[in-house]
């Protein structure tokens, strides 16, 4: 099943709602650091890899579906 989306619109959407909780995940990061709570710390950056992932995987499968005819 592919997971792209239809409407080039909802395309732009869903890259703020990704980098804004990218911004989220650097923010709670200086937090931790800054608390040095090692776990939390941690936890962070696994869901900012995650994210990271899961936006250019969104990215290549736009590109590879290139643009429909609206």
């Amino acid at each position: 099943m592919n997971s792209a989306t239809l409407s080039p619109g909802s395309g732009v959407l869903a890259d703020w709602a990704v980098r804004g909780g990218l911004l989220v995940a650097s923010w709670g990061l200086r937090r931790a650091t800054r608390r040095t709570d090692r776990d939390r710390q941690l936890s962070r950056l696994e869901a900012r890899a995650a994210a990271e992932a899961a936006l250019a995987e969104r990215d290549a499968l736009i590109r590879r579906a290139g643009t429909f005819p609206f």
